[in-house]
């Protein structure tokens, strides 16, 4: 990696600290300056605003999960194993959102209603609707699912978490009805689509 790239990526982490610890409204170019402890100068070198700034710590978080389903299916591990797996992390996330990027997306979102912007959310949508399509595809070539209708499925189980994500913003969720909307999604997913001409 070269130290251009280095830099950058050096910025990214320190900014997804301050977006996670202060929410994106409250963030500025001064707080992350400060924070990666360089100069003005030297992190408009590589960014121009905030706003640039998070869209790229979102693709590089989003990417970072990406990358772990794929590190998953290269070590074969088990279809239902990777897709506890997946839910662990939802719940993980939505359990703990002091410690994830949920509070900042939100605000973000409500910030940017400008057509431009449409295209940032929607390819942040299609990256998510990847990873878990990434693993409904593994259930597949483990002869776990049928290949019926995987991007409806995954496009759907995906509406549900960011259902539960609005949830977790506006009242709170308990981990109770977390395990119970994800065992029931597990479930769903095993049972309609389970392959069973593979079953012994």
């Amino acid at each position: 990696m070269s130290k251009s790239s280095e830099k950058k990526e050096f910025i990214l982490e320190k900014a997804t600290q301050v977006f996670i610890k202060n929410g994106f409204h409250n963030v500025t170019m001064k707080d992350i300056i400060e924070e990666c402890g360089i100069s003005r100068g030297g992190i408009y070198l590589y960014f121009s605003s905030t706003d640039e700034i998070f869209m790229e710590v979102i693709k590089r978080h989003n990417l970072s999960k990406a990358k772990e389903v794929k590190i998953d299916i290269e070590k074969n591990n088990s279809f239902e194993a990777m897709l506890a797996n997946y839910f662990d992390m939802q719940k993980n996330r939505l359990l703990h959102m002091k410690n994830s990027l949920l509070l900042a997306m939100f605000e973000f979102f409500i910030a940017h209603k400008h057509e431009p912007d449409k295209d940032f959310f929607s390819g942040t949508f299609n990256m998510l609707e990847g990873t878990l399509y990434d693993v409904l595809d593994y259930g597949v070539r483990q002869k776990c699912l049928r290949a019926e209708n995987l991007r409806v499925l995954s496009a759907n189980v995906l509406f549900c978490i960011k259902g539960l994500e609005t949830l977790a913003m506006s009242s709170g969720v308990s981990e109770e009805l977390l395990n119970t909307q994800f065992e029931f999604i597990k479930k769903n997913i095993l049972t309609r689509y389970g392959d069973s001409s593979h079953e012994e």
